[in-house]
């Protein structure tokens, strides 16, 4: 994550230098300057997840940082597990975990320490809460081994 906010902080520097550089005509000024709010942007969603802490305990999950958000397993309202692949074969890729709450929503990133320890914990939270869940994040959680039998 530290390398996503590097990216981020490098490409808006970059495509600000450029402006203020360069002296490029309207529309060239325009492009570059929606590209450095763009990085702006992708560095300031970075430096919050670098500064989110995941913490789980019987009674719910907590993400404590910037934004955070607390939502006890007696208010879960959703559940949701998306697999992003890079690959055909769906043997690469990563994991998108959101957790959705009464007062606010938590989403994490399979890159996370501990990801399949909190996934099993929110999805034992879902069952227990007699959420139904969607084909896709069923087949998602069985990725991970975690199912209904666990």
């Amino acid at each position: 994550m530290l390398v996503e906010a590097l990216q981020g902080g490098v490409g808006f520097a970059v495509a600000a230098a450029i402006v203020l550089i360069a002296e490029p005509t309207a529309t060239v000024t325009l492009v570059l300057a929606a590209a450095a709010a763009l990085f702006l942007l992708y560095f300031g969603r970075a430096v919050v997840r670098c500064l989110t802490r995941i913490e789980l305990d019987p009674q719910g999950i907590r993400a404590r940082g910037p934004l955070e958000v607390a939502i006890p397993w007696s208010e879960l309202c959703g559940l949701r597990l998306d697999h992003y692949t890079t690959r055909s074969d769906r043997s690469g890729g990563w994991m998108h975990l959101v957790i959705r709450g009464a007062r606010g929503t938590i989403r994490i990133d399979s890159a996370v320490e501990g990801f399949a320890e909190l996934a099993a914990a929110a999805y034992g939270g879902a069952q227990r809460r007699g959420h139904v869940l969607d084909e896709r994040t069923q087949r998602n959680f069985r990725g991970l081994g975690i199912s209904k039998h666990d």
